[in-house]
């Protein structure tokens, strides 16, 4: 008998293994192999509670257990109805309307109303977890029949749309949350007493239901035998605390798993043309920047605009893509290329400009050059090893005369003084926190992470103003309209100079199907054999 089939996630940490043993599943006389994938993570879990999770992998958790009014489809630029069957916008934008699906119910067998949504919503502002940030902007929430749920917006927010496809609002069956110490209080977060439980269990309407959870070993979904859709190809799928990603590849090669996502480059170079594995690309918006301080207490000589333009005409793109490995490319600035309104990729063909950057240098006053700290965190993203991307511009800032001392940290260390806007140099990552360029304007002067480069609003008040305008637009033409000219101004000036936006390169099995990778998870329902 054929194994059963499995995927393994590699680099970021997830790996799918393969379950040699199938069970067996009975149907009146029939008994079938049960179809179970086995999932190897290195895991980031910290809470299945939709009210309070923000990490990645805990996401695709949530993401296959619960529901959301609209998803995204397995790309950026289009989502559809999940549990909304209609929508409509006020015209001033302020009053969002969604008529709920009729037909759906929770995986404990009860249906769905606009209550549980209603109350749900309202627990997890009250909660005050990482993800509540998507919730700031709303005024009022209201349910006045069963099937219609109404947000009303304290002003216009053209994303907010986007911002209810996060795990934050889905509904939960209020009587069971409600038995198990969940409250939706304003006091919620530190009188509701349901985030044990629901580690261990859900209450959603999505296509599978946790079965067990034991951290650091596995946590185990099943098919909700309730649930209103489609049914998924998986009976059941066991995400299993996985670290070593090199066995991992070797499991890949041997047949033991079906996938490995997100490789290292010099793994996925091992792979290429072995019978039966096939490379793919897995998008990203996630991108890496250097950081240059504009105040001159911090940066010193790097705070100059003239230095921080010698800078980015001094760096190796085209060395720095090769260190990331296939797929990458370098935006023209800290746009998230794939959202409305990015730029297309920057032509790095004729980089470093050395001539150029050695002229401005001593335009600025530091012809003979200056030495600087480089902080980086001790990190991968991607597959992307930070150090060595900082060691190579550490080389490409030493052709112009700028010699830096490197400081290593790990992450949690050099995130204090990063958000504290203490780095003259520092290499970082970002993503938006949902799928729109309004995200990204936390690079605009003012925000905040232009703050953390020392860029306040004052530096350049006609662009925090523009960027402003930007995120009140609800007419899309006029906000792409309003991202171009953002866009062209950072690129004459800006303190942040984006090296290039990763990719993952990860490797299939031939014969599994519906393992393109989306650009915010990986989609557990889509695969088959």
């Amino acid at each position: 008998m054929k194994k059963s089939a499995a995927l393994i996630i590699l680099g970021l940490g997830i790996a799918f293994t393969s379950c040699s043993k199938p069970a067996a599943q009975t149907t009146g006389d029939a008994t079938a192999a049960e179809k179970h994938l086995i999932v190897a993570v290195n895991p980031d879990f910290e809470t299945f509670d939709p009210a309070l999770a923000y990490e990645p992998f805990s996401a695709w958790v949530l993401g296959t257990v619960y529901d959301t009014l609209y998803k995204y489809k397995n790309d950026i630029r289009h989502y559809e109805p999940q549990l909304a069957e209609s929508y409509t916008v006020s015209p001033d934008g302020l009053t969002y309307t969604y008529t709920l699906r009729k037909d759906v119910t929770f995986n404990t067998g009860r249906p769905l109303t606009s209550a549980d949504l209603l109350w749900s919503n309202q627990r997890a502002l009250n909660m005050k977890g990482n993800a509540t940030f998507n919730a700031r902007g709303i005024a009022g929430i209201e349910a006045p029949d069963d099937y219609t749920i109404v947000y009303h917006l304290k002003e216009a927010d053209p994303t907010f749309h986007i911002k209810l496809a996060s795990n934050l609002f889905a509904p939960l069956d209020r009587q069971a949350a409600e038995e198990h110490g969940a409250t939706n209080a304003e006091n919620a977060d530190t009188t509701d007493s349901a985030k044990v439980w629901l580690d261990n269990n859900s209450i959603g309407t999505g296509p599978y239901q946790i079965a067990s959870y034991t951290p650091k070993v596995d946590l185990v979904m099943e098919r909700n035998p309730n649930y209103w859709g489609t049914k998924p190809y998986y009976d059941k799928i066991t995400l299993k605390s996985v670290t070593d990603s090199n066995s991992q590849a070797m499991m890949l090669r041997a047949g033991d798993v079906d996938i490995a996502f997100n490789l290292s480059p010099e793994q996925i170079r091992e792979l290429q043309g072995i019978n039966g594995i096939s490379i793919m690309d897995a998008p990203s918006l996630r991108f890496s920047f250097l950081l240059m301080n504009r105040d001159p207490a911090v940066g010193g000589p790097v705070a100059n605009p003239t230095v921080q333009k010698a800078i980015h005409l001094a760096l190796d793109y085209k060395g720095l893509q090769t260190i990331a490995g296939g797929g990458v490319v370098t935006p023209q600035g800290p746009f998230s290329l794939g959202l409305t309104g990015s730029f297309p990729p920057a032509d790095v063909s004729g980089y470093p400009k050395l001539a150029e950057a050695k002229a401005l240098m001593a335009q600025a006053g530091y012809a003979e050059g200056f030495s600087s700290k480089f902080y980086v965190p001790v990190t991968n993203i991607q597959g992307v090893d930070f150090v060595i991307l900082a060691q190579k511009i550490q080389n490409d800032l030493a052709a112009i005369g700028i010699t830096t001392e490197l400081v290593p940290e790990n992450v949690t260390i050099s995130l204090e003084s990063y958000r504290n806007g203490k780095q003259p140099l520092g290499l970082w990552h970002w993503g938006p926190d949902y799928n729109d360029n309004i995200s990204n304007l936390a690079f605009l002067p003012g925000n905040t992470v232009a703050l953390r480069a020392g860029w306040k609003a004052e530096a350049n008040s006609a662009l925090a103003d523009l960027g402003r305008n930007t995120a009140l637009e609800i007419d899309e033409a006029k906000r792409i309209e309003y991202l171009r000219q953002i866009q062209e101004q950072l690129l004459e000036d800006s303190p942040f100079a984006v090296i290039l936006q990763h990719a993952s390169q990860y490797a299939i099995r031939t014969g599994l199907t519906g393992a393109d990778f989306g650009i915010n998870r990986l989609d557990f329902t889509r695969l088959a054999e």
